[in-house]
């Protein structure tokens, strides 16, 4: 009686673990599919994978057409975005300490924890945009436009400038 017990015993983990085997091998095709997998490329068709450099410090972007742009921790210091189209671009958890944005358009943006210490945002529209937890300590705001901007636990210490709320 005993041995037949171990046997059913034995023949249900067998099964159990083959089940699990096809299972694991069926997730993993699937899983590794052209269509799930951005770089993978079919026999006539390649995709393009865009880049986007999260180093942007010293660098000029003046007018530059970046709606929608992933932008998020990049680190930005210095950088010049001078009538910049960033209208709903993602700057969440980046630094752009002393950055040039003057007459930027940063309506509908992500500017969640970003840092704008001492940075130039005269004339910038903020409409809208959500800048809680970031950090404009010293920003000049001369001009700015923060209509409809969620502002909570934002940093304003020792901004300048007359703006919009």
């Amino acid at each position: 009686m005993e041995e037949r017990t171990l046997l059913k015993i034995t023949i249900v983990t067998l099964i159990l673990l083959v089940v699990s085997v096809i299972g694991n091998v069926l997730f993993f095709i699937e899983y590794n599919s052209a269509d799930q997998c951005p770089a993978a490329t079919t026999s006539n068709e390649t995709k393009e994978i865009e880049i986007v450099p999260k180093e942007l410090s010293y660098m000029d972007y003046s007018g530059a057409m970046l709606e929608y742009a992933d932008l998020s921790n990049a680190n930005g210091y210095k950088a010049v975005f001078q009538g910049t189209d960033l209208r709903n671009a993602d700057l969440h958890g980046g630094d752009f300490s002393l950055a040039d944005f003057s007459g930027a358009d940063l309506s509908g943006a992500d500017l969640v924890g970003t840092s704008f210490d001492y940075a130039d945002l005269s004339g910038v529209s903020f409409i809208g945009a959500n800048m809680r937890y970031a950090d404009l300590r010293g920003a000049d705001l001369s001009g700015a436009d923060l209509t409809n901007a969620m502002i909570e636990g934002t940093d304003l210490r020792w901004i300048k400038g007359n703006y919009t709320i």
